[in-house]
């Protein structure tokens, strides 16, 4: 973000508002990511738990990282009990909605629009769609407000990631007491892009 004294150009306020909203999705997305690795390396005794978390960020691609995941709670907390159920119904989440609409928070290009012809010359910014981008194309077709599904966004990224965590909990060997298992969050479908 510019400095204060600094003079703004002509829509930069509403620039970095997007900046910033763009910036919350990736952030929240990193966060989710570092707890399924951290309930990665608790799925390994506590000897192996700084190898496992060697072999995670040794894989390049987010969805393998889940995979992996997926695969090793299966065989170490069985695919019948409560807390695979759930990892794994979080994980599809994930793949099936949550990653779009971190991809089309993070990638889809914006463009700056002035509208000369008004008398306030209106600053707005828009889907850049012209150039054939999916992501754009859709926000753009949608009609709905950029900064409004940004906030949606992150909202759900930090939603499924809660209950992952919740469900990390759940299995950990330092919790104390029962297990606790909150209803699964309510992920909005309509925001998928």
């Amino acid at each position: 973000m510019s400095d204060d004294t600094e003079p703004k150009f002509h829509g930069q306020e509403l620039k970095d508002k997007h900046a910033v909203a763009i910036g919350r999705i990736a952030m929240a997305w990193n966060e989710l990511h570092e707890n399924l690795a951290e309930f990665f390396g608790q799925l390994f005794e506590e000897a192996d738990y700084g190898l496992a978390l060697t072999s995670w960020h040794a894989l390049v691609s987010d969805n393998a990282q889940r995979e992996m995941l997926r695969a090793v709670a299966e065989v170490k907390l069985g695919n019948e009990s409560k807390a695979y159920k759930e990892l794994y119904w979080s994980l599809k989440q994930i793949k099936k909605q949550i990653s779009n609409l971190r991809n089309t928070g993070v990638h889809m290009p914006l463009m700056s629009f002035t509208d000369l012809a008004s008398d306030d010359r209106t600053h707005q910014i828009l889907p850049l769609s012209m150039f054939g981008n999916r992501k754009a194309i859709a926000m753009e077709t949608s009609g709905k407000d950029i900064l409004k599904e940004y906030a949606d966004y992150e909202r759900q990224i930090r939603n499924i990631g809660s209950y992952c965590f919740a469900i990390m909990f759940n299995v950990s060997p330092r919790r104390a007491g029962p297990e606790k298992w909150p209803g699964r969050p309510n992920l909005d479908s309509s925001a998928q892009n």
